[in-house]
């Protein structure tokens, strides 16, 4: 039967609108392709985008331009390290020597860290610094809790706001979104102000979704820093036990260290509203207190030019000679991490890996499954806390490194996230976070909970889509 000749026009525009649509597809699908090659991602991410746009093009490009930007290069911080007079102490240890290389802070050798390892003494420390504050409060945090502690720390900064102290807020956008306008006006009234980082209203357009502001810091006069992987909300912190709660851990640093805390909060406060981070990030100062330890702040995240900490973790991996234990709650790690831990149990340097039986998110512990086969086969010791969730991130490196901070071993911390750690040199203080892993071991068991081999495959699947987790 022919075809009708009104009919025509219709079939030539519906064909000239399908290889239109093809012609537009195939480049933004190209251009994305380009760009997603110059983003240096890691491997598993790389693969998980390509085949997304080889397959699913109409969904993976808009996801890109939402979720696939990692770095800033426009807007990088400047390095914080290279703005340091030479240091002989940086120089002399390999892990300060790779951290000055890559950007991060100066090592400061004039500081006191206090160690809070209990959710009560952690609460009642943080509201004493805020509430005996003179000049100034700054708070860089992911969660604020809709809860008993998350509104009584906004009531006693709004207190200090209008005692006349500058308080100033940087809360995440989603973390902290179900206090984020309340929270506003309070402060507001008193004098103090919030920004919300990322808003996800704003975000689409710049291709900035999913990188979160996962920072722990609240700095008090520039001269102290409550630092660590507490979240100030009921399962992290609280006046009294609270059935559930995590096990977490944080500390207030005391001396030049908090000046880098300080630059680290102004630059977030400055992206928030838009504008350019400071010129320079740390000032000179010589420390009042003349202590004796050793520290520097390494912040990590979009705005690095480097993955700081990601560099950090490694350099310390590589440099073990005796012992590695490394605490974390999720362990979804690249290739490359994944692989150092396996070649220093390999080498004779004992490893312990220190996690939750089961953590609050049950595909991040699926996805890790065959990881922690893989780390069992290489000699790792595997420990598993039964009685709750682990939510601290620490690691001890023989008697001259540790760390405490915000960063999970994941992918999203490691490559995504805004992340802040601290990095600890003299033996006293890594002593004190040693002695607290050490307690946290003797409550552990080296039974794995129970996995179906059956379910490699899936296994597989989800180590793909770990960078998103």
């Amino acid at each position: 039967m022919p075809t009708p000749p009104n009919a025509i026009p219709s079939l030539f525009y519906e064909y000239l609108l399908s290889h239109l649509l093809m012609a537009v597809t195939s480049i933004a699908v190209a251009l994305t392709l380009v760009k997603l090659l110059a983003t240096n991602r890691a491997p598993q991410s790389l693969i998980a985008w390509i085949l997304a746009l080889v397959f699913m093009p109409a969904v993976a490009v808009p996801f890109f331009l939402l979720l696939g930007s990692r770095k800033f290069p426009r807007s990088a911080k400047r390095t914080m390290g290279l703005l340091a007079p030479d240091q002989p102490y940086a120089d002399s240890h390999p892990i300060a020597r790779a951290m000055r290389r890559v950007g991060a802070a100066p090592v400061r050798e004039n500081n006191l860290l206090e160690l809070l390892g209990g959710a009560e003494v952690a609460y009642h420390r943080l509201l004493e610094l805020i509430d005996t504050a003179q000049r100034s409060i700054s708070v860089n945090m992911f969660i604020v809790g809709d809860d008993e502690v998350g509104w009584t720390v906004l009531q006693r900064l709004a207190a200090r706001a209008r005692a006349g102290v500058k308080v100033r807020c940087v809360l995440d956008a989603v973390g902290s979104r179900k206090v984020m306008r309340r929270a506003r006006r309070m402060l507001a009234a008193e004098g103090g102000e919030v920004r919300s980082f990322m808003p996800l209203i704003h975000a689409p357009l710049r291709g900035r979704t999913n990188l979160r502001c996962h920072r722990k810091l609240v700095v008090c006069d520039d001269m102290q820093v409550f630092v660590g992987g507490m979240n100030l909300a009921l399962e992290y912190m609280g006046p009294a036990p609270w059935p559930g709660r995590f096990v977490d851990l944080a500390a207030v640093a005391t001396g030049d260290i908090a000046l880098d805390a300080s630059a680290v909060f102004e630059s977030d406060w400055a992206f928030c509203a838009g504008q350019n981070p400071p010129a320079h990030w740390s000032l000179p100062r010589t420390n009042e207190h003349h202590a004796s330890g050793v520290m520097q702040l390494v912040p990590s995240g979009p705005d690095m030019r480097e993955d700081t900490f990601y560099n950090g973790l490694l350099t310390a991996l590589a440099t073990a000679q005796e012992r590695i234990a490394l605490v974390t709650p999720y362990y979804v790690p690249d290739d490359v991490v994944q692989r150092s831990l396996q070649i220093a149990a390999r080498r004779g340097v004992r490893t312990q890996l220190i996690m939750p039986l089961r953590s609050n998110h049950p595909l991040a512990d699926f996805a890790r499954r065959g990881l922690l086969r893989e780390l069992a086969n290489a000699g790792v010791e595997l420990f598993f806390y039964p009685d709750a969730m682990v939510h601290a991130k620490a690691m001890v490196v023989d008697d001259g490194f540790a760390y405490i901070g915000s960063p999970n071993v994941d992918m999203r911390s490691l490559f995504l996230n805004y992340e802040d750690a601290l990095f600890l040199y003299d033996p006293a203080h890594v002593q004190l976070v040693a002695a607290w892993i050490d307690t946290l071991l003797a409550g552990c068991t080296r039974t794995a909970p129970k996995y179906k081999r059956e379910l490699w495959l899936f296994e597989q699947l989800a180590r793909i889509v770990a960078p998103e987790l």
